[in-house]
């Protein structure tokens, strides 16, 4: 009996973080109550036997297993391994996490071992923003994604301020069931921290209503709609798709306006980019910016890197037989009525599809690499993003592709460096017509909050949109539809705490993380010491 009773518990915890996950099951409040029939099933657990740590792994993976399932399967559509990996990797990595607040919690106590499980997610989570096997996708603070109005205080904390916020209901939630005697009180305490929370949330969102005498930035966002399984990189010639984006812009465009906005990948073919002046995609939006003088344009490009000194050469280079050494880049270009041509070399890369992690260390990651749907080797990254200014050095705009609009403390880098906007170039056609694509939009409204920033996005096949500071859509074209959108958006420079600050929740979790585990280790040392010596 007390096996189904633990399978079931761990199923309802799979479900309740599914239900609460966007695009999903949307029900936000299930996720303050997503860890309590696991964390009552570990109780129970521990409180009838020595060991049982194996028990915990089953069933924690089994959790996480279905929470990974039901909220990323989409990625299926785009690779079938692909999906395989990230769904079987990311619950591995959240059971492990599990797994080590188990056994704290058995070392240290009932009170430091729940607060170790705050410590070790967040440390997680922090982790995973920053590793060679970054997956943040399902990190708790983006559970608020499509909820904006109950985390305006996000300037402030970031999305690990989320996670905090979850974990620290569902243990509230928990104390409440677990012991009748302080029932009422810990309910109380829960339905408070809630409440005042989204007090605090209204109250910031309300102090930055947008501001009808800053300075506004007039745009025009394209929305091509070109498949990109079939017609993209092979069916439709690249004068053909370039043709349809010019014809689009003309559709919208007027004296007044400052920016044409394209998507990730807009002109298709790969370029060497010191060439980039000559490719037909560039001619043709330059004869539009001689039109209107004020005119910036922004799209998405492939190009190419040559190296002319070894000495140069960057950790993903690759080599042409009698040619040399090149790295390959998902980019980003701006054009204006001056002749320089700038670019933004994209930095956060999809896992399997664009990088491939530890490739020094495990050269047959290579081959595995393909058989998810990737390249044989890595695209090249740019350390630091670039922000593209006006011919006057000014209103700077943040060229963020696809992916990296996921990254919170990578995309303040952008506001860092002066951009007034947020301009997401993306292509989310891959997942068709699937979770994935809006999950994706949500996200980019919680970059909006943290920033303070308008933003503005591009999608070739997904949802193009506009994004106000609040974190509020104002505008969207409709899924799979050819389609531009016309706004005008705030442009704004100051900075808020989290800019400044970044993810410094996850920095001091991950300090006191391994601290905690060498504490609980010395603890179980010390005990079977005691232990051993009563023996004798």
């Amino acid at each position: 009996m007390s096996k189904i009773k633990y399978l079931l518990l761990a199923l309802l915890s799979g479900g309740l973080f599914a239900l609460s996950w966007p695009a999903i099951g949307g029900l936000v409040y299930a996720i303050f109550f997503a860890f309590v029939p696991l964390l009552w099933m570990e109780r129970q657990i521990s409180l009838r036997g020595k060991r049982t740590s194996l028990k915990v792994i089953l069933y924690a993976y089994l959790t996480f297993l279905l929470f990974n399932l039901l909220t990323t399967w989409w990625i299926y559509y785009a690779s079938d391994w692909g999906a395989v990996m990230a769904i079987l990797c990311n619950a591995f990595f959240m059971t492990v996490v599990f797994w080590l607040f188990h056994l704290s919690k058995k070392h240290l106590g009932d009170k430091a071992g729940y607060a170790s499980l705050i410590i070790y997610w967040l440390s997680f989570e922090y982790i995973h923003l920053n590793w060679e096997l970054s997956w943040p996708w399902l990190n708790l603070g983006n559970v608020f994604a499509n909820d904006v109005y109950m985390v305006q205080w996000y300037e402030y904390t970031g999305t690990l301020g989320g996670t905090l916020f979850v974990l620290a209901i569902n243990l509230l939630v928990l104390q409440a069931v677990t012991n009748i005697n302080v029932n009422r009180r810990k309910l109380l305490g829960a339905v408070t921290i809630i409440f005042l929370s989204l007090i605090a949330a209204l109250t910031i969102g309300g102090a930055n209503e947008e501001n009808e005498s800053t300075k506004r930035l007039k745009v025009v966002i394209l929305q091509p709609n070109i498949d990109p399984y079939y017609d993209k990189f092979q069916g439709i010639s690249e004068s053909d798709q370039i043709d349809l984006m010019v014809r689009l812009a003309k559709s919208s465009i007027n004296e007044e306006t400052d920016v044409v906005l394209l998507p990730e990948t807009a002109f298709p073919q790969p370029f060497w980019d010191h060439e980039l002046e000559f490719m037909y995609g560039t001619e043709e939006f330059r004869k539009l910016i001689a039109e209107y003088k004020d005119l910036r344009v922004i799209t998405g490009i492939l190009c190419s890197k040559l190296y002319t000194e070894e000495s140069e050469l960057s950790s993903t280079a690759r080599k042409l037989p009698d040619f040399g050494w090149y790295d390959d880049y998902n980019a980003a270009m701006h054009l204006d009525q001056s002749e320089e041509i700038q670019l933004h070399r994209k930095s956060k890369l999809v896992l399997g599809a664009e990088k491939l992690p530890f490739l020094n260390l495990i050269p047959w990651m290579k081959k595995l690499s393909v058989s998810l749907g990737g390249t044989q080797s890595m695209y090249g990254v740019q350390e630091y993003p670039s922000v593209f200014f006006n011919v006057d050095n000014e209103d700077g705009l943040a060229p963020i592709i696809c992916y990296e609009s996921v990254y919170g403390e990578y995309v303040n880098q952008y506001a860092q460096s002066g951009a007034a906007v947020y301009a997401i170039i993306t292509n989310d056609g891959w997942w068709d017509n699937t979770p994935g694509y809006k999950q994706h939009l949500a996200y980019a409204r919680l970059r909006a909050i943290e920033g303070r920033r308008s933003i503005i996005r591009s999608a070739n096949t997904g949802i193009s949109a506009i994004i106000n500071s609040r974190g509020e859509v104002t505008a969207a074209t409709e899924w799979w539809e050819e389609s531009t959108l016309y706004a005008e958006v705030n442009m704004n420079t100051a900075s808020t705490f989290y800019i400044n600050h970044g993810d410094y929740i996850g920095r001091t979790a991950a300090f006191l993380a391994p601290l905690l585990l060498l504490y609980a280790f010395v603890r179980k040392t010390n005990l079977t010491a005691k232990r051993l010596g009563k023996h004798k």
